[in-house]
């Protein structure tokens, strides 16, 4: 019998690796220190979403497979990085979109089939995104291969609010019961009661802001932006997020879906006409900060968790933590404060990412190198 290997040692580093350097690449092109023609705005966008994203998505969500398969999976994730990184019209544009699109498309297949093997009632959601998953990927490639027609918003910005919805209905998971474990640890007791009705308003309210933007209704878009960002606003006082400032491992977790609410308040008000300066905080808000920071705090949670190897020192996750809120706030309100100084905020945002996610490699690969229990 083939002995069976877990893919998040194989996608978590790669996820950590790549991070970092899709955002120095996409800096340094940005600055004309390298002249690299595909390493766009756009691809960089791309990049975070289908190659970081999906990478922590396919860690956490698949099971152990025979190495060989997990290998294979892996080569398909990188076939899709190399692919796009390649002279604009060096590869014909159907091989283009198939190595792009095969890896998040395989991904969402996977977890479909496993949520939906599973069949519980609170689970529905899961097959559902999966698959809105699989199909934001391959339109996002068939968009920009000129195969199909531009939406009113970009496919890649799309994707963002699939990846957020995933990311808000897992944590909705996650954040309650490692902060019952944390006030626990504390002393506290405290019952988190589920509220599918809540839950499902969030779902739909981030369908329908997927929905309506990508039909360029910038009015009703907004108000449902602004809709799930009351909806996380009321999911984090059920948590009592403010009782777990003292946790390392807990509060970035309430932090990332701070981030969350202030992306689609953002978004809202932008949607809505109101006036704030013309630079992309509010997407990176969600994508940066609120994705960023879930992901990266989950990937290590779930690592240490799944190797049995002890917890990282608090203050080597404390400095972690600190980069990334630089790396965010730097990001977002950086451009907005500094409007003259917007090339330097860029770098020093990029440089604190760097760190962060750095020292997550650091606390990663132990965990990954540890022999399975």
């Amino acid at each position: 019998m083939a002995r069976l290997f877990e893919p998040w040692r194989l996608f978590f580093p790669s996820a950590l690796l790549l991070a970092p350097l899709n955002v120095l690449a996409w800096l340094a092109v940005r600055q004309g220190i390298v002249d690299w023609p595909a390493a766009s705005a756009s691809w960089h966008g791309r990049e975070m979403v289908f190659g970081y994203s999906f990478a922590v998505i396919a860690g956490y969500l698949l099971p152990a497979f025979p190495l060989r398969r997990v290998v294979g999976l892996w080569l398909l994730w990188l076939l899709g990085r190399l692919a796009w990184i390649v002279p604009p019209g060096t590869l014909l544009p159907w091989l283009q979109l198939a190595a792009g699109a095969a890896f998040p498309a395989t991904v969402a297949i996977l977890g479909f089939r496993r949520f939906h093997a599973a069949k519980r009632a609170r689970n529905l959601a899961f097959p559902m995104i999966m698959l809105v998953l699989g199909a934001a990927g391959v339109a996002t490639y068939a968009a920009e291969v000129g195969w199909l027609p531009m939406p009113a918003q970009n496919p890649a910005v799309l994707s963002v609010y699939v990846v957020s919805l995933l990311v808000m209905v897992m944590g909705g998971r996650a954040v309650p019961t490692a902060t019952v474990g944390s006030l626990r640890a504390q002393g506290q007791v405290l019952r988190v009661v589920p509220r599918p009705r809540l839950e499902a308003a969030g779902i739909f309210g981030m369908l329908s802001l997927l929905v309506l933007d990508m039909l360029g209704l910038g009015l009703a878009a907004g108000l449902a932006a602004l809709a799930v960002a009351v909806v996380l606003a009321l999911q984090m006082v059920r948590w009592h997020s403010l009782s777990v400032l003292g946790d390392p491992e807990t509060w970035p977790l309430h932090l990332g879906f701070f981030w969350l609410g202030l992306g689609l308040t953002l978004i809202g008000l932008q949607r809505l006409g109101f006036i704030l300066p013309p630079d992309a905080g509010a997407l990176h808000a969600l994508a940066a900060g609120g994705i960023g920071t879930v992901t990266l705090v989950m990937l290590l949670r779930v690592a240490r968790q799944r190797s049995g190897i002890l917890p990282a020192s608090p203050t080597l996750l404390q400095a972690l933590q600190l980069a990334l809120v630089v790396a965010v706030t730097l990001r977002v309100g950086g451009g907005w404060v500094l409007p003259g100084h917007r090339e330097l905020v860029l770098w020093l945002a990029g440089m604190a990412w760097l760190v962060a996610f750095g020292l997550g490699t650091a606390v990663l690969v132990p965990a990954a190198l540890r022999a399975a229990r």
